[in-house]
């Protein structure tokens, strides 16, 4: 008699073989597309970047925001869901969370998270395989899950081009505190410390953000 697969079975299965560690194999696709797309995609983040600092200077001129104090890149782990990587790039004057004029532009890692989003495709068709063990809403918890290796690769290749964005001169022209902090996470929630003006003493941690301004 065969046995038939419980769902946590058919689960451990279909994750095993088409899931575990095949993230890897995703990272030669990545750095070929953005070897063949660099300029593109480089520009693409340093428009969108730009495009906070302009904004956050027409404001400053208009006396509706102070010195900016933090820029945050956020990852908007609900775009992941329309096969999108969305990342929101935002900037505040010292009342952090509580500065209530929005400076922010999107900014797309398609590069990076292309590959998932074609294999969570192919697995909505693997699972089929499993007689309605596994359901979409199982897929999606997966693809979520499997989101934030990306996002770390995301993190790892914003870290590298933050010299260029400090470079940039509508950043340098921009009002900013001598103390001014990057930092990239999910948003409004853990972050990590990128860069801080030098003379400041955080460089690197990873921080708590709070919607009461605070950062812990």
């Amino acid at each position: 008699m065969i046995r038939v697969m419980s769902k946590e079975e058919a689960l451990q299965d279909l994750l095993e073989l088409h899931v575990f560690d095949r993230w890897q194999s995703d990272l030669p696709e990545i750095d070929e597309r953005y070897r063949q797309e660099k300029e593109h995609i480089e520009c693409r983040f340093l428009e969108a970047f730009e495009a906070v600092c302009k904004q956050a200077g027409k404001l400053q001129e208009e006396g509706r925001k102070g010195s900016i104090h933090y820029v945050y890149i956020s990852f908007l782990r609900t775009s992941i869901m329309a096969n999108t990587a969305q990342y929101r790039i935002d900037a505040y004057d010292a009342n952090w969370f509580l500065d209530l004029e929005e400076c922010a532009s999107l900014w797309s890692a398609d590069f990076i998270f292309a590959p998932l989003f074609r294999r969570m495709g192919e697995l909505e068709e693997k699972r089929k395989a499993y007689a309605r063990k596994i359901t979409p809403m199982d897929i999606e918890k997966i693809k979520l899950i499997e989101a934030y290796k990306y996002h770390l690769l995301t993190v790892e290749w914003i870290r590298g081009f933050v010299p260029s964005l400090i470079e940039n001169e509508t950043y340098r022209q921009m009002d900013k505190s001598a103390k001014l902090q990057l930092f990239v996470g999910e948003y409004k929630d853990q972050c990590e410390l990128l860069y801080e003006t030098p003379g400041g003493g955080d460089g690197g941690r990873a921080v708590e953000a709070t919607n009461d301004g605070a950062v812990q």
